[in-house]
């Protein structure tokens, strides 16, 4: 009696529950619900936890019968973006924009835009993160150069590093007893990194193409990779959508500079000024293209610029006396042939003020220069480039001038900065020159020998330098190392 009661209880229940689906299934009708998978994905959605694999079986159905399906593509995409199967998730996104969106649904176009959001986030920041990590192992690199008794203390943190990585167990940290050993595995993980950086930033523009940042990233990286075309075509794309950001202008303008692309970035720095008037850096590159170009008059206009935004600008100062100290050479040639037409003619007034007029205006020239090299020196006393120009001005006055005592004040004038620069730097090798020829013009030849002596030492192929050499032994009366010395000048 008892089995029999429940068997008939059995019978009951699924009796009750097939009633339950047959109702279910004619209120789905009578409602007009024309796609029953799509509700199943519901259904299987609302679980605790929700059963995405279900949902999407079901969701895969739902637009196999109809492939226009706003919703059904939303939820797909959805549960895409739960999974961080990002291109996917971007696909199902834009078929969403395919379909016609019912009034009910138009909240789907701004949730869509959240999620992609959120998502675009994190890709991006992956991107960054990685980014970070390959200059950290590169670091890294260098300091296990140097001293590899820190391998044990770096040796945890390159197994976290490459623990997020695809088939991390290639890198066995516990191993390397030597930087020989470790130093191919370090640059492998330099480039996986690297590309792992580069496939972020891709899926970040697959995922939204409007945003500047991927770009301007992946822009950097090809420079580092010395690939300049593919980065200024990565720079024109952040540019595109970022067009008034001076940063993204400034970097693009660097990397057309060093592409040999002056107009270009002649351009752009032109832009940045236009609303921001005061940017150093962008005065700086002008100036420099203005310079490469010839056009020194507006060189000088903007090193001037730049001087008035920031007076402590020392390269500003030190590359206008370059310029100045150039226009004075050409001047002295004006003078030396002013001075030649005049002493042919000593009677005649004309050339006699044309020769005084050359001398005044070289004068002025030369001591423009001469006071924005001592600015430099003012602003960084030990700047041995800015005392090498002033002992080259110096000596090349000496030269020019007629009388003996203004010869002997210039070269002594010479000879003082261009020993400074080389306490600052002891092994040019040009100042070493220079300072010999001083010194020999000067009738110093036991020092002029010394100096050139050293010169010598350090490069012994330098054959002006043997020439030089050859002419103080000469004046020391030492004939035979004078001889040997004017051999190897080769003259």
């Amino acid at each position: 009696m008892n089995i029999l009661n429940s068997k008939t209880s059995r019978w009951g229940w699924w009796f009750l529950f097939s009633i339950f689906l047959l109702s279910f299934s004619l209120l789905l009708i009578g409602c007009g619900v024309k796609n029953p998978s799509l509700v199943s994905a519901k259904i299987y959605l609302n679980l605790l936890p929700p059963d995405y694999d279900k949902a999407t079986e079901q969701l895969l159905l739902a637009i196999k019968q109809d492939s226009l399906n706003c919703e059904a593509h939303y939820l797909l995409g959805s549960i895409y973006a739960e999974k961080n199967m990002y291109k996917e998730m971007t696909v199902e996104f834009g078929r969403v924009e395919t379909c016609k969106l019912k009034p009910k649904d138009a909240s789907i176009r701004g949730e869509i835009l959240q999620i992609k959001s959120k998502k675009w986030t994190e890709v991006f920041n992956s991107g960054v993160d990685l980014g970070k990590k390959r200059l950290l192992v590169d670091r890294l690199k260098i300091d296990l150069l140097t001293d590899f008794s820190k391998y044990p203390v770096y040796k945890d943190s390159l197994k976290v590093i490459s623990a997020e990585l695809e088939n991390p167990d290639q890198f066995a940290w516990d191993s390397y007893q030597m930087y020989g050993q470790v130093k191919p595995v370090l640059e492998e993980l330099e480039n996986r990194l690297a590309l792992e950086t580069v496939n972020s930033y891709e899926l970040a523009i697959f995922i939204d193409s409007t945003r500047f940042e991927p770009y301007l990233n992946l822009a950097v990286e090809s420079v580092r990779h010395d690939k300049l075309e593919q980065a200024l075509g990565y720079y024109r794309k952040a540019l595109q959508y970022k067009p008034d950001d001076p940063g993204v202008m400034n970097d693009y303008a660097m990397t057309l500079l060093a592409a040999n692309r002056f107009d270009e970035a002649l351009e752009l720095y032109q832009k940045i000024l236009q609303t921001d008037s005061a940017n150093v850096n962008a005065l700086v590159n002008l100036a420099m293209i203005y310079t490469r170009s010839g056009d020194n008059q507006k060189a000088f206009t903007t090193y001037s610029r730049i001087i008035s935004v920031d007076p402590e600008y020392k390269d500003a100062y030190f590359n206008r006396g370059l310029l100045y100290l150039t226009e004075s050479q050409q001047q002295a040639s004006k003078v030396k042939s002013d001075k030649d037409a005049y002493d042919k003619k000593p009677k005649d007034k004309d050339l006699s003020a044309q020769y005084q007029s050359s001398l005044d205006s070289y004068t002025q020239i030369f001591n423009k220069a001469e006071a924005d090299f001592r600015k430099t020196i003012q602003i960084d006393p030990n700047d041995g480039d800015a005392y090498f120009h002033l002992g080259l001005m110096y000596l090349s006055r000496a030269q020019l001038l007629e009388t003996k005592k203004n010869q002997e004040e210039n070269y002594t004038q010479a000879e003082g900065f261009f020993k400074k620069s080389l306490e600052i730097d002891p092994q040019n090798t040009g100042t070493m020159k220079y300072l010999g020829f001083v010194l020999l013009s000067e009738t110093k030849w036991e020092e002029a020998s010394a100096q050139l002596e050293k010169l010598v030492e350090l490069d012994s192929a330098d054959r002006e330098a043997w020439g030089y050499l050859a002419i103080a032994y000469a004046r020391l009366g030492k004939k035979a190392q004078a001889d040997a010395a004017f051999k190897k000048s080769g003259r």
